[in-house]
């Protein structure tokens, strides 16, 4: 088979989309078999396969093809501007149908492919200045994003006796990993000595920390090192930046302003109020 082949066509692949969302739903589909002879090629079992521009969906669906052929395990991430609201209408509903199953025009049921997850997140502008506010905002907003690094979807309301407050902390876990996200270092002295409590096997827990610097209180957690590994955010984020992001002149670190200090003062009067409750 070569890539000139008819099965390769445009035709075709208009014939692949109708039948899930219908006809006239977008103009230029890429055909599945074209997509999927690519990623067979190009792909292990275990890839991940990005698409900048994710048009109708195809990307998605021929991984999920693929791996169904051949018990891969292959992880699809695609990307769109949403022009004329394509990621809503098109390219999330199309796939979602594929996952679930659907019925064709002419009554065909079609079974789905459930073996499959499916998630939509929408990006935001931060500003790169690095105020206290800017890198608070961006480490809550990158929390999906270290959801998709680790793994991790399974979010928990409790760590051990505690139960989180999400604007504080949260906490995700399987069977094969744990990874708690503390967004104010408030937190840290009661979750170092929650941790001496928790059994997490032969794994350890990852533990993303805010920090102003790249410095992720490892002398707090001294006593549980061995449990836990560290990261100080968004120092981290901000070096995975630096590789594509043009060069710039950095603004100083501004001090935290006054509303944010006076939140800061009340919060530790009393560190347990900064949790929901307690289990203990």
């Amino acid at each position: 088979m070569t890539f000139t082949d008819n099965t390769f066509s445009n035709d075709n692949a208009k014939k692949d989309i109708e039948p899930i969302i219908g006809g006239n739903s977008f103009d230029f589909p890429k055909p599945i078999s074209l997509i999927k002879q690519i990623c067979e090629i190009c792909s292990s079992l275990n890839s991940k396969i990005l698409d900048f521009f994710a048009g109708s969906g195809t990307t998605l669906h021929a991984t999920m093809q693929l791996n169904a052929e051949d018990g891969g395990h292959r992880q699809c991430i695609l990307v769109t501007n949403n022009e004329n609201n394509i990621c809503e209408e098109v390219t999330y509903e199309r796939n979602k149908r594929v996952i679930n199953g659907y019925t064709t025009p002419k009554g065909v049921e079609v079974a789905g492919l459930k073996a499959n997850t499916l998630r939509y997140y929408k990006t935001d502008y931060i500003s790169r200045d690095r105020t206290q506010k800017n890198m608070r905002d961006l480490v809550t907003a990158a929390t999906d994003l270290l959801c998709i690094k680790e793994d991790l979807y399974d979010e928990q309301k409790t760590f051990g006796r505690f139960k989180l407050k999400p604007q504080l902390a949260r906490y995700f876990n399987n069977e094969r990993r744990h990874m708690l996200i503390v967004y104010r270092e408030e937190l840290i002295d009661e979750i170092a000595e929650e941790i001496k409590n928790l059994d997490f096997g032969k794994m350890r827990l990852k533990i993303y920390v805010f920090s102003p610097g790249r410095y992720a209180f490892n002398d707090n957690f001294r006593e549980v090192e061995d449990k836990v590994e560290l990261v100080a955010l968004p120092a981290a984020i901000y070096d995975a930046y630096q590789k594509v992001l043009p060069k710039r002149r950095e603004k100083l670190l501004e001090l935290e302003n006054k509303e944010e200090d006076g939140e800061h003062q009340s919060s530790t009067k009393n560190p347990t109020d900064l949790f929901d409750g307690q289990g203990l």
